[in-house]
C-alpha cells in the first residue's frame, strides 16, 4: 500500500530553516553586543585608570610647584651674585691695571729730562703730553715705553720745540696702547 503524507512537511522544514536562520542571526547580534558591550567597559576602565592617573600627576604638580618656584628665586638670586661678583672683579682689575699703567709710565721717563704735562687713560689707550729737554730724550722715553710688557705699542703724535721760561724745550705727544691681562674665574 502507498502512503501519502498529508502532512506540510516541506513548509515545516522551511518555516523551521528560517526559525534556525533568524535565531542565529539573534545570537550572533548578541554576541556582537556582548563583545562590544565588553570592549567599551575595558576601554572606559582604562580612560578611568589614565584620568586618575592624571589627577594624582596634577595633584604632584601642584605640590613640586612651590619648590619650582624656590629654585627659580634662588637661581635668579645666585644670578645676581655672580654678576654683582664679576662686577666687583673688574672693577678690582682695572683699579690694578690703571696702577700698574701709571707705574711702567713712571719707571720709563728719563729722571730731570722729561716731564709729563697730560696724561689721559680711556680703555686701553693712554695719551701723553709732556715736555723734554731733546729729541733723544723724548726717543728714550719711547724705547722704554716699547720695551714694557704692558705695552702693545707706542706712537709718537707730535713734536715741537718751545721756549719755556728762556729754555728751547721739546714738547711732545704720545699715543700708547696697553694690553691688559684678565682673569677669568670659571
Amino acid at each position: 500500500m502507498i502512503q501519502i503524507n498529508l502532512l506540510p512537511v516541506r513548509e515545516w522544514r522551511k518555516k523551521e530553516a528560517v526559525r534556525q536562520q533568524i535565531s542565529i542571526f539573534a545570537l550572533s547580534l548578541i554576541l556582537l553586543m556582548c563583545g562590544l558591550l565588553a570592549a567599551g567597559l575595558t576601554i572606559q576602565g582604562k580612560v578611568r585608570a589614565q584620568r586618575q592617573d592624571l589627577a594624582s600627576l596634577e595633584e604632584k604638580k601642584a605640590k613640586f610647584a612651590y619648590v619650582n618656584k624656590k629654585i627659580e628665586r634662588v637661581n635668579k638670586k645666585r644670578k645676581q651674585v655672580e654678576d654683582k661678583f664679576k662686577a666687583i672683579e673688574k672693577l678690582q682689575e682695572g683699579r690694578t691695571t690703571t696702577v700698574k699703567v701709571l707705574d711702567e709710565i713712571v719707571s720709563s721717563i728719563p729722571i730731570d729730562r722729561l716731564w709729563l704735562t697730560k696724561l689721559s687713560l680711556k680703555g686701553n689707550n693712554v695719551q701723553l703730553g709732556g715736555v723734554a729737554l731733546d729729541n733723544h730724550t723724548v726717543a728714550l722715553f719711547m724705547r722704554r715705553l716699547e720695551t714694557s710688557p704692558m705695552c702693545k705699542s707706542v706712537n709718537l703724535i707730535n713734536t715741537r720745540q718751545k721756549s719755556i721760561q728762556g729754555h728751547a724745550l721739546m714738547e711732545f705727544g704720545l699715543q700708547l696702547n696697553i694690553q691688559t691681562q684678565q682673569k677669568k674665574r670659571q
